[in-house]
């Protein structure tokens, strides 16, 4: 059966990845906002794209390239917003199984505890 040093050792571990994972977290989820933020703006963007080609006095020419261009940027915008949601399931999903695992530490050294108590 472990020692008493080794569980309180182990919980500490499992104590500082649990606390490291939930910074990643934090910062995951900092970047998730601004890439949503940035989603947001590309598709203000192609909204107010919209009706400069629909002015009257508009050039076609400069209006299809612009259009590109916005597609462009949305698609892109897109992009970074999925890639920063994925990121962040990951680092939930990290941060979920630190706190297992340190709960699996505490249950051990509580068991000990319990199991030291009775003898």
């Amino acid at each position: 059966m472990s020692t008493r040093a080794e569980l309180e050792a182990a919980l500490a571990k499992a104590e500082a990845d649990w606390r490291r994972t939930n910074e990643q977290l934090d910062k995951t989820q900092a970047e998730r906002a601004r890439a949503n933020e940035e989603w947001v703006k590309a598709n203000a963007e192609r909204r107010s794209a919209a009706a400069d080609r629909r002015s009257v006095a508009a050039d076609r020419r400069k209006g299809d390239a612009n259009r590109r261009n916005i597609v462009a940027d949305r698609r892109h915008a897109a992009t970074v917003r999925d890639q920063a949601n994925a990121d962040w399931d990951q680092a939930l999903a990290a941060r979920r199984e630190a706190r297992a695992i340190y709960d699996q530490a505490r249950a051990s050294l509580d068991e000990l505890g319990r199991a030291d108590g009775k003898s």
